[in-house]
């Protein structure tokens, strides 16, 4: 009598947002959880960008059109789907409410056009990596190295510079999965003036840098950020490419009025915990955060008791 193994377990792929409200993300998690067995391979919702094998946007997302951009038509690597209802294959149409027979259909379809699914090594994400590097010691700037594009950011300038203005495409190029990254310091000059000299465009970097900390964290905070600290906010920051949503409002106008740890934020915001991690890690990056103990910030009153 022969003896069957079990088979071995269908890799999992992944489903991601960018710009989508949190309302609509919620409900999307929910859906999906549903799911389970009905669709061609099992899917798991994730919060980075960079293993994600869909990501449904809203349109009019100026970062999802320039990503959507870069991928292949003949042999994408992952699809975006727009939330409007106004896509042209009825595979890849998507509108609010998403109903689980419609999201069914789009993630078949994506199991059908897309490679199949990779066990890639674990890796910390870019904005790890990037906060890192920008925080290391001695450090004079951080070469960007992505497909053919070279850039530079200046931390004593909190400056950006590229081979060219920084739209949405551009920007873009710096949420690839194969950013490569070389901490510059004193005795790097000669390559830091070479690396001057390609990057003519000098811009501010908040966008660039708020975009990297939304789209790549995975929803994990950023290792130097604690759980148990309450962070406040400086100023608002300026939303770029990635726009403005609704949860990134909130976050903003609770971190201005007071202090919070990350399971408060997320709480107050009335969103998953992961969502408020990108954008702790997002603000961090862009240098807006105050961090307090948490025990001081319980004792500190709110905006609304002052008076």
């Amino acid at each position: 009598m022969s003896l069957l193994s079990p088979k071995p377990p269908l890799p999992r792929r992944r489903l991601a947002c960018l710009g989508v409200d949190w309302q609509a993300e919620r409900s999307l998690r929910a859906t999906l959880a549903l799911l389970g067995g009905r669709t061609r391979e099992p899917w798991d919702f994730g919060d980075g960008l960079a293993a994600a094998d869909v990501v449904i946007y809203e349109p009019g997302n100026q970062l999802a059109q320039a990503l959507e951009r870069r991928e292949p038509p003949s042999a994408p690597r992952k699809l975006f789907l727009p939330c409007d209802g106004e896509t042209a294959e009825a595979q890849r149409r998507l509108r609010h409410p998403i109903g689980a027979s419609r999201l069914i259909r789009c993630l078949d379809h994506a199991s059908e056009v897309l490679p199949a699914p990779r066990g890639e090594p674990a890796r910390d994400s870019l904005c790890q990596r990037l906060d890192e590097a920008l925080r290391s010691p001695g450090v004079r700037g951080v070469a960007l190295l992505t497909g053919e594009r070279r850039g530079l950011l200046l931390p004593a300038e909190a400056a950006l510079r590229w081979p060219l203005p920084l739209g949405g495409d551009e920007i873009a190029r710096l949420l690839a999965p194969d950013v490569e990254i070389q901490i510059l310091r004193a005795d790097d000059y000669g390559a830091l003036r070479k690396l001057q000299a390609i990057t003519p465009q000098q811009h501010p970097w908040e966008t660039a840098l708020w975009a990297v900390g939304v789209a790549t964290s995975g929803g994990r905070l950023l290792r130097r950020l604690g759980e148990g600290r309450a962070y406040g906010l400086r100023r608002r920051p300026d939303f770029g490419s990635v726009g403005s949503r609704k949860s990134d409002l909130r976050c903003s106008a609770l971190l201005l009025q007071a202090a919070m740890t990350p399971v408060q934020l997320a709480s107050a915001a009335g969103i998953p915990p992961e969502v408020a991690n990108n954008f702790l890690n997002a603000a961090a990056l862009c240098g807006l955060l105050d961090g307090v103990p948490a025990e001081l910030a319980a004792a500190m009153p709110r905006a609304g008791e002052l008076f």
